[in-house]
């Protein structure tokens, strides 16, 4: 008898959808969150968390532009500037301040794009992962303003088009989008699409991981569920990538060759190694700094780390959806569920086919979509 895949939510808390922006995009709140960065703690320990608080406060009544710029404005002048602060904070400054040209140039940014200027990552620095999401967001929210106006026709053609968005298309998608009377009745088919461009995205951070580690090949396909490893989670697969570069074969074996006295218990390896618990980041630093492996400069243990994460997030939700689609009686409105995109009947059998392609794609087209990434980067998308 097989053993069933168990995903766990990937996030703290109660289970919730995920924000969308456009049609194949999360809200990058998201991917921060996924990977443990608080941007509200980080304006706490700066002494500014109630400004930050007061920008995001969330209300019924129609936002008060007024009372939001004040609160930016003020928020802006109470920010240190280093020499090295990104663009986007002059801009920013600017724009509050009445400068029209910046508050143009702030305006035509995507949610993505102010997320990595924020971060000091500038577009000549951008790799195939970041590209990915900036032509991600830019298309879906193209796409989505066309369904929206009632251009279906129009819609389905710009994605067919499209250097990256094609590659979420298959046949049936193309007709029911062609068909499709709403935005709501497209959700399940572009949730679809959303996990599979997902795929693509960890594709795209594979890649440049190891080209910059100068690997051969990638190394986060090992971390994906499959067939061949009934019923092991992305989880419980990150601690066979641990044991695999220390050596070992066993849980044990962990610890005790290890340098130093353990720097974690037994039973949390145990959890890790099943699947149960995901490790937290301090965690994998001890073990890695006990094995030695932080000095490697071409350990990937912390890349495959992050990309463990994504491929929980993906496996969850597709989970959640094809399970609550048989629940409901597999209605036609929930139509691709609770099939996978491209028809495959589970996650195992649709990451097995579309993580190569995605690999493939990401080496064949790379380069063509960081230079259009680039390129648009800043332009108006409407």
């Amino acid at each position: 008898m097989s053993k069933q895949l168990s995903v766990r939510y990937p996030f703290e808390g109660h289970p919730a959808p995920l924000q969308k922006v456009g049609l194949f995009s999360f809200l990058p709140d998201a991917y921060l969150k996924l990977f443990g960065i608080s941007i509200q703690a980080a304006f706490d320990d700066v002494g500014l968390g109630n400004l930050y608080r007061r920008l995001n406060r969330k209300s019924d009544a129609q936002p008060n532009e007024k009372l939001a710029k004040k609160a930016l404005s003020e928020l802006l002048s109470k920010l240190d500037e280093p020499k090295d602060a990104p663009e986007l904070l002059a801009d920013l400054k600017l724009a509050v301040g009445g400068c029209e040209q910046a508050k143009e140039r702030v305006e035509c940014l995507t949610l993505v794009e102010t997320a990595l200027l924020s971060f000091g990552n500038e577009p000549h620095e951008w790799g195939r992962r970041h590209c990915h999401l900036v032509l991600l967001e830019r298309g879906g929210r193209y796409a989505h303003q066309l369904f929206a106006t009632g251009d279906s026709a129009g819609a389905v053609d710009y994605i067919s088009a499209h250097p990256l968005l094609k590659a979420l298309l298959w046949p049936e998608a193309v007709e029911a989008l062609r068909n499709a009377t709403s935005l709501d009745a497209l959700h399940p088919l572009t949730s679809a699409m959303t996990l599979d461009a997902h795929l693509g995205w960890l594709a795209a951070w594979d890649l440049d991981s190891a080209e910059k580690r100068g690997l051969l090949v990638p190394q986060f396909a090992r971390l994906i569920p499959s067939k061949a490893k009934q019923g092991r989670n992305s989880t419980s697969l990150l601690f066979d990538e641990l044991k695999r570069r220390i050596g070992v074969t066993t849980v044990a074996d962990v610890l005790d060759k290890g340098k130093g006295d353990p720097p974690v218990e037994i039973g949390t390896l145990y959890r890790w190694s099943s699947g149960k618990h995901f490790p937290d980041t301090g965690t994998v630093s001890a073990l890695m700094a006990a094995h030695g492996l932080n000095k490697d400069p071409k350990d990937i243990l912390c890349q495959q780390y992050g990309a463990a994460k994504v491929i929980n997030l993906i496996a969850y939700f597709g989970q959640t959806i094809a399970t609550k689609t048989r629940e409901h009686g597999e209605p036609p409105a929930a139509w691709p569920w609770p099939a996978y995109p491209f028809g495959h009947p589970d996650f195992e059998s649709w990451a097995a086919a579309r993580y190569p392609f995605w690999l493939d794609f990401q080496r064949k087209n790379g380069a063509a979509l960081t230079e259009l990434a680039r390129t648009v980067h800043g332009t108006k998308i409407l």
